[in-house]
């Protein structure tokens, strides 16, 4: 018996019985929900739409892989459906084949116009310039850090003269990624 523990001898036809297995089926159909779709979470608008951006550019560039792999030929001209026949005069499969765009490049053409509409979205939402803002904010916080920290030290006069130096050299090896 369906979300059950016990047969329909030992208890499973009970009203309280029934009731519980009807929980049970709904609770494991929520949880395979979730699974699926995932748990809803609070995010911040400006983020959701910039991560869709992110997860539409890794869409296109997967499916691309996909179409790079079709054989010339396969671009336009391809099996449209097989049928399998148990019985009858002829069994076997029974394969269409047509002149028509495959699928792979169908869905690679669909989600590169996706990416296009959640990009021109996030450029209206005035996505660039927060990050723009947000990296100058940054920079002049670790620029008031660094300089409150070499007004701590107490420098020698030969050491705050390579301070011009040094500190814009490291900040350049951090900013391309080079190991200090």
């Amino acid at each position: 018996m369906k979300g059950q523990k016990v047969c329909r001898n030992h208890g499973g036809a009970s009203p309280q019985a029934k009731a519980a297995a009807e929980v049970r089926i709904q609770v494991a159909e929520a949880a395979k929900a979730v699974a699926t779709f995932g748990l809803p979470r609070e995010v911040d608008p400006r983020d959701a739409l910039l991560e869709e951006v992110h997860r539409t550019a890794g869409a296109v560039e997967w499916l691309h892989q996909q179409v790079q792999a079709l054989q010339a030929e396969q671009v336009v001209w391809g099996v449209t459906s097989e049928i399998t026949k148990d019985a009858g005069e002829f069994p076997g499969v029974d394969t269409t084949r047509a002149a028509e765009v495959n699928v792979w490049v169908k869905l690679w053409q669909s989600e590169r116009d996706r990416l296009v509409k959640v990009c021109k979205e996030a450029i209206g939402a005035g996505l660039e310039e927060r990050r723009v803002k947000l990296a100058e904010q940054q920079g002049a916080m670790l620029a008031g850090v660094i300089k409150a920290i070499l007004g701590d030290l107490d420098l020698s006069p030969e050491q705050q003269a390579r301070v011009a130096t040094v500190v814009p050299m490291r900040l350049r090896a951090v900013s391309v990624g080079v190991a200090a």
